[in-house]
Protein backbone atom coordinates (compact mmCIF):
# COMPACT_ATOMS: atom_id res chain seq x y z
CA UNK A 1 0.00 0.00 0.00
CA UNK A 2 1.36 3.42 -0.98
CA UNK A 3 -0.26 6.43 0.60
CA UNK A 4 -0.74 9.79 -1.08
CA UNK A 5 0.81 12.83 0.59
CA UNK A 6 -2.55 14.53 0.34
CA UNK A 7 -3.97 13.97 3.83
CA UNK A 8 -7.40 15.16 2.77
CA UNK A 9 -7.88 12.55 0.08
CA UNK A 10 -5.72 9.76 1.60
CA UNK A 11 -5.75 7.26 -1.22
CA UNK A 12 -3.48 4.44 -2.29
CA UNK A 13 -1.46 5.35 -5.37
CA UNK A 14 -1.17 1.70 -6.40
CA UNK A 15 -4.78 0.52 -6.47
CA UNK A 16 -6.21 4.09 -6.51
CA UNK A 17 -8.66 3.26 -3.70
CA UNK A 18 -9.15 5.18 -0.48
CA UNK A 19 -6.79 3.86 2.19
CA UNK A 20 -9.67 2.33 4.14
CA UNK A 21 -10.74 0.45 1.00
CA UNK A 22 -7.25 -0.43 -0.27
CA UNK A 23 -7.12 -3.68 -2.27
CA UNK A 24 -3.36 -4.08 -2.48
CA UNK A 25 -3.40 -7.13 -0.20
CA UNK A 26 -5.35 -8.92 -2.93
CA UNK A 27 -3.08 -7.92 -5.80
CA UNK A 28 -0.89 -10.80 -7.01
CA UNK A 29 1.86 -10.00 -9.56
CA UNK A 30 1.32 -12.01 -12.74
CA UNK A 31 3.90 -12.41 -15.49
CA UNK A 32 1.81 -12.17 -18.64
CA UNK A 33 3.66 -13.28 -21.77
CA UNK A 34 1.43 -11.17 -24.02
CA UNK A 35 1.73 -7.39 -23.53
CA UNK A 36 -1.46 -5.49 -22.77
CA UNK A 37 -2.05 -1.80 -23.44
CA UNK A 38 -5.03 -0.03 -21.88
CA UNK A 39 -6.25 3.24 -23.40
CA UNK A 40 -8.25 4.86 -20.65
CA UNK A 41 -10.84 7.60 -21.01
CA UNK A 42 -10.05 10.54 -18.67
CA UNK A 43 -13.37 10.08 -16.85
CA UNK A 44 -12.21 6.66 -15.67
CA UNK A 45 -9.05 7.88 -13.97
CA UNK A 46 -9.27 7.12 -10.25
CA UNK A 47 -12.94 6.14 -10.62
CA UNK A 48 -13.69 4.25 -7.38
CA UNK A 49 -15.49 1.48 -9.28
CA UNK A 50 -13.01 1.25 -12.13
CA UNK A 51 -10.82 -1.82 -12.62
CA UNK A 52 -8.11 -0.78 -15.10
CA UNK A 53 -5.70 0.29 -12.35
CA UNK A 54 -6.16 -3.08 -10.64
CA UNK A 55 -5.39 -4.88 -13.90
CA UNK A 56 -2.27 -2.81 -14.49
CA UNK A 57 -1.07 -3.33 -10.91
CA UNK A 58 -1.46 -7.10 -11.33
CA UNK A 59 0.18 -7.61 -14.73
CA UNK A 60 3.90 -7.14 -15.19
CA UNK A 61 3.54 -6.28 -18.88
CA UNK A 62 0.68 -3.82 -18.87
CA UNK A 63 0.50 -0.06 -19.45
CA UNK A 64 -2.29 2.47 -19.05
CA UNK A 65 -2.35 5.55 -21.28
CA UNK A 66 -4.97 8.18 -20.52
CA UNK A 67 -6.72 10.25 -23.17
CA UNK A 68 -9.58 10.43 -25.63
CA UNK A 69 -7.86 11.49 -28.85
CA UNK A 70 -4.59 9.60 -29.27
CA UNK A 71 -4.16 10.46 -32.94
CA UNK A 72 -1.29 12.84 -32.22
CA UNK A 73 0.33 10.90 -29.42
CA UNK A 74 3.86 9.97 -30.42
CA UNK A 75 4.01 6.87 -28.22
CA UNK A 76 1.03 5.27 -29.98
CA UNK A 77 2.42 6.03 -33.43
CA UNK A 78 5.77 4.51 -32.47
CA UNK A 79 4.07 1.50 -30.91
CA UNK A 80 1.92 0.67 -33.91
CA UNK A 81 4.82 1.25 -36.29
CA UNK A 82 6.75 -1.61 -34.70
CA UNK A 83 6.65 -4.34 -37.35
CA UNK A 84 8.04 -6.95 -34.98
CA UNK A 85 4.70 -7.05 -33.17
CA UNK A 86 1.13 -7.28 -34.38
CA UNK A 87 -1.45 -5.38 -32.36
CA UNK A 88 -5.06 -6.43 -31.94
CA UNK A 89 -7.90 -4.39 -30.51
CA UNK A 90 -10.40 -6.14 -28.28
CA UNK A 91 -13.64 -4.95 -29.81
CA UNK A 92 -16.59 -7.34 -30.18
CA UNK A 93 -18.22 -6.39 -33.45
CA UNK A 94 -18.97 -8.23 -36.69
CA UNK A 95 -15.42 -7.66 -37.94
CA UNK A 96 -13.80 -9.26 -34.89
CA UNK A 97 -12.11 -12.62 -35.29
CA UNK A 98 -12.03 -15.25 -32.56
CA UNK A 99 -8.94 -16.18 -30.59
CA UNK A 100 -9.06 -19.58 -32.29
CA UNK A 101 -8.81 -17.92 -35.70
CA UNK A 102 -6.03 -15.66 -34.48
CA UNK A 103 -4.13 -18.68 -33.17
CA UNK A 104 -4.41 -20.37 -36.54
CA UNK A 105 -3.16 -17.24 -38.31
CA UNK A 106 -0.16 -16.94 -36.01
CA UNK A 107 0.74 -20.62 -36.27
CA UNK A 108 0.56 -20.47 -40.07
CA UNK A 109 3.06 -17.63 -40.27
CA UNK A 110 6.42 -18.76 -41.55
CA UNK A 111 9.31 -18.83 -41.03
CA UNK A 112 9.19 -16.46 -38.04
CA UNK A 113 6.03 -15.87 -36.06
CA UNK A 114 5.20 -12.26 -35.35
CA UNK A 115 4.72 -11.33 -31.70
CA UNK A 116 1.20 -10.42 -30.57
CA UNK A 117 0.00 -7.68 -28.22
CA UNK A 118 -3.50 -6.60 -27.22
CA UNK A 119 -5.11 -3.19 -26.78
CA UNK A 120 -8.15 -2.55 -24.58
CA UNK A 121 -10.28 0.57 -24.33
CA UNK A 122 -11.31 1.51 -20.79
CA UNK A 123 -14.47 3.56 -20.52
CA UNK A 124 -18.23 3.33 -20.82
CA UNK A 125 -19.33 1.78 -24.10
CA UNK A 126 -20.37 5.18 -25.43
CA UNK A 127 -17.06 6.80 -24.51
CA UNK A 128 -15.05 3.83 -25.75
CA UNK A 129 -16.83 4.04 -29.11
CA UNK A 130 -16.06 7.75 -29.27
CA UNK A 131 -12.40 7.00 -28.54
CA UNK A 132 -12.36 4.48 -31.37
CA UNK A 133 -13.92 6.92 -33.82
CA UNK A 134 -11.50 9.67 -32.80
CA UNK A 135 -8.42 7.58 -33.53
CA UNK A 136 -8.08 6.32 -37.11
CA UNK A 137 -5.00 4.26 -36.22
CA UNK A 138 -7.04 2.34 -33.64
CA UNK A 139 -10.03 1.99 -35.94
CA UNK A 140 -7.79 0.34 -38.54
CA UNK A 141 -6.40 -2.27 -36.18
CA UNK A 142 -7.54 -5.88 -36.61
CA UNK A 143 -10.20 -6.69 -34.02
CA UNK A 144 -10.66 -9.71 -31.83
CA UNK A 145 -13.55 -10.97 -29.73
CA UNK A 146 -13.71 -13.40 -26.83
CA UNK A 147 -17.28 -14.55 -27.34
CA UNK A 148 -20.37 -14.09 -25.21
CA UNK A 149 -19.43 -14.13 -21.53
CA UNK A 150 -21.83 -13.26 -18.75
CA UNK A 151 -20.17 -10.37 -16.94
CA UNK A 152 -20.16 -10.29 -13.14
CA UNK A 153 -19.71 -6.54 -12.84
CA UNK A 154 -22.50 -6.03 -10.33
CA UNK A 155 -21.53 -2.60 -9.03
CA UNK A 156 -21.91 -0.58 -12.24
CA UNK A 157 -24.72 -0.41 -14.73
CA UNK A 158 -24.13 -2.61 -17.78
CA UNK A 159 -25.45 -1.73 -21.25
CA UNK A 160 -26.01 -5.44 -21.97
CA UNK A 161 -25.53 -8.76 -20.11
CA UNK A 162 -22.28 -9.66 -21.88
CA UNK A 163 -20.57 -6.37 -20.98
CA UNK A 164 -17.38 -6.96 -19.01
CA UNK A 165 -15.31 -4.81 -16.73
CA UNK A 166 -11.76 -4.11 -17.92
CA UNK A 167 -10.24 -6.56 -15.46
CA UNK A 168 -12.70 -9.29 -16.50
CA UNK A 169 -11.91 -8.64 -20.16
CA UNK A 170 -8.18 -8.83 -19.42
CA UNK A 171 -8.61 -12.09 -17.54
CA UNK A 172 -10.65 -13.84 -20.22
CA UNK A 173 -8.50 -12.49 -23.04
CA UNK A 174 -5.11 -13.45 -21.61
CA UNK A 175 -6.11 -16.72 -19.94
CA UNK A 176 -7.75 -17.99 -23.13
CA UNK A 177 -5.02 -16.76 -25.45
CA UNK A 178 -2.18 -18.16 -23.35
CA UNK A 179 -4.17 -21.21 -22.21
CA UNK A 180 -3.36 -20.71 -18.53
CA UNK A 181 -6.50 -19.85 -16.61
CA UNK A 182 -4.91 -20.76 -13.25
CA UNK A 183 -2.11 -18.25 -13.79
CA UNK A 184 -4.65 -15.45 -14.17
CA UNK A 185 -7.10 -16.64 -11.50
CA UNK A 186 -5.89 -13.96 -9.01
CA UNK A 187 -7.45 -11.35 -11.30
CA UNK A 188 -10.90 -12.78 -10.65
CA UNK A 189 -10.21 -13.04 -6.92
CA UNK A 190 -9.28 -9.35 -6.90
CA UNK A 191 -12.32 -8.46 -8.98
CA UNK A 192 -14.65 -10.41 -6.71
CA UNK A 193 -13.19 -8.65 -3.70
CA UNK A 194 -13.96 -5.28 -5.31
CA UNK A 195 -17.55 -6.35 -5.98
CA UNK A 196 -17.98 -7.62 -2.42
CA UNK A 197 -16.48 -4.47 -0.96
CA UNK A 198 -18.96 -2.24 -2.78
CA UNK A 199 -21.92 -4.49 -2.05
CA UNK A 200 -21.06 -4.49 1.66
CA UNK A 201 -20.80 -0.71 1.56
CA UNK A 202 -24.19 -0.40 -0.16
CA UNK A 203 -25.82 -2.73 2.37
CA UNK A 204 -24.29 -0.76 5.22
CA UNK A 205 -25.80 2.44 3.88
CA UNK A 206 -29.24 0.84 3.75
CA UNK A 207 -29.10 -0.28 7.37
Amino acid sequence: MEQSNDKKSRYCTRCTRAIKACLCDYIVPIENRTPLYILQHPNEVAHPKGTAALLEASLLRCEIHVGEDFSRDEWLNVLLADRSCRYYLLWPDDDAISLVTLRQQVENESPIRTAVAFILLDGTWRKAYRMLQSNPALACLPRIGIGAIAGQYAIRKKPFPDALSTIEAGYHLLSRWEGESERYAPLLTLFNRLNTQWQDFAEGRRV
